[in-house]
Parts: C-alpha cells; structure tokens; sequence
C-alpha cells in the first residue's frame, strides 16, 4: 500500500502545473457527485429518520367526517308527569307583588313581554290580535315536531392489511365513503421504511405479484405523507376498486414496492 501511494505521489509530482489543476478539478468533480449520490441520489439519511404524520379523519364535501357519531337530538322539556312531584312551600318561589290598582281616569294597564323598551303590549292590542287569530281559526298552540335530517353517515366500503415487499411494511388500508361517490383512502397503524420518492399506488396486480407488474396499470394517488402514522388521499370518483383493488407504497427511483396491501369489499 506504501508502495503505491509513493508511486502515485511521485506521479502527481511529475505532472505539469496545467496537468494537477486538472486532476484537482476532476477528483472535486468525483467527490461532488459521491456526495450528492449519498445523499439525494439515494438518500441513504432517510433510512433512518422516521417521517410521522397523524391525520384525523378524512372530511367529506357532504360534511360527513369520518369517526365523529352524529348530533344526538336535544332534550325535550319534561312533562308534567315526568317533571316529579310539586315544589314544597319551603323551596317554592316567593310570590311576585301584585301591582296596586289604577288610578281612576289612568290609561288603560299595558303588559311587559319583553325587557326591552317598547316590547310592552296594551290591553287594546292583545284584545285586536286574539280577536284576528279567532277569526282565522287560528290555535293558541300549533305544535311541529320534526325528526332530524337524514345525514350521510361514513362507512369502510373495503379493506384490507399491509404485507411487507422490499421493505418492512405494516398496518391497515381502508376505504371510506359516504354514499355520494367520494371515497378516501385510509391508512391505520401503518408503519414502514423511510426512503426517496415515495408514492401511493392503486395497482391492478395482486399484491404478490412481481414489482414490475405494479406499474403496468396503477392510479397514482400521490406523495407518500409519512412512513409513520394514519394518513389520508382521496380517490378518484367513479374508479373501479374492484380493478385497481392493490394498495402499493412505491418508490419511484428504483421501482421497487417497500409494501402493499389487498383491498376485500367490506
């Protein structure tokens, strides 16, 4: 080894000025493109650091959300037989003062609905409206109690686990609809290697299936989000899952699948 760093030294020194500048530049070069191979080529740092994600549940346009129950109706006043037994006098509330008697030649008295100025209603004006609701056959109650509005309810049309490929891969893949043809894609639990390029597949091959046959028919759903954590990506409307029914994490760099996963109807 000696031997042949002199060898190469004392060749170095025999070169002319031009030659060493030369020699300099293209061994930068070299040193460069390592550099850059190492780390954006191959991007071997990313093996190693875990990029997490933890999305809630996807929001559909109907205003659905996957995992929140529906709005429970509010409670309705209790009636008098479920209200319990009368207020004993000594819980009771105290009496309201009456007011005193008119003055002859007063106006006649007027009665507070509301407690801002001029909600006050004289005794003319009450009797005017009784007598318009009486002739219009008119109710002093007309009670509605309407139900809720039917709303779309998020459910797991298809599913199905992670196997490992190239890389260590695991956790659940899910499909969520709402009944009006929008659809996301879910991933639970999931966990696998970092790495460049990464992309989520709908493919048309088994998840066994060679790698090179992933991309011979796909939908590409787009940037992998995280190698750690639930994550969402919505599906085209109107895509045959019973086709493209292979959920592949793919590296797009060296076509390689790190994971892939059999979506089964629910």
């Amino acid at each position: 080894m000696k031997r042949l760093i002199s060898r190469l030294w004392g060749w170095l020194k025999a070169l002319s000025v031009r030659a060493k500048v030369l020699v300099a530049v293209v061994l930068a070069a070299l040193l460069g493109f390592l550099i850059w191979a190492v780390f954006f080529w191959f991007a071997f740092q990313t093996y190693f650091i875990d990029d997490k994600v933890d999305e809630a549940g996807p929001v559909f346009d109907s205003g659905a959300v996957a995992g929140t129950p529906l709005a429970e109706p509010a409670a309705s006043e209790p009636t008098p037989d479920e209200a319990g037994p009368p207020t004993s006098a000594a819980t009771a509330p105290a009496p309201e003062a009456t007011a005193p008697a008119p003055e002859p030649g007063t106006p006649p008295p007027t009665t507070a609905v509301g407690a801002m100025p001029g909600d006050e209603l004289s005794e003319e004006l009450i009797a005017e409206m009784d007598e318009v609701m009486e002739e219009l056959g008119m109710p002093e109650e007309d009670p509605v109690a309407e139900t809720m509005p039917d709303m779309p309810q998020v459910r797991v049309d298809a599913s199905g686990s992670f196997i490992s490929r190239s890389h260590p891969t695991g956790g659940r893949a899910e499909v969520l609809g709402d009944g009006t043809g929008q659809r996301f894609l879910r991933f639970e639990d999931f966990r696998t290697d970092n790495g460049p390029d990464l992309n989520v597949y709908l493919s048309a091959a088994p998840p066994d299936a060679p790698a090179g046959q992933f991309t011979d028919d796909y939908v590409d759903l787009g940037d992998l989000k995280g190698n750690v954590g639930t994550q969402n990506y919505e599906i085209p409307r109107g895509l045959d899952l019973d086709r493209y029914s292979t959920v592949v994490v793919w590296c797009v760099r060296f076509s390689v699948a790190f994971g892939a996963a059999e979506l089964a109807p629910a």
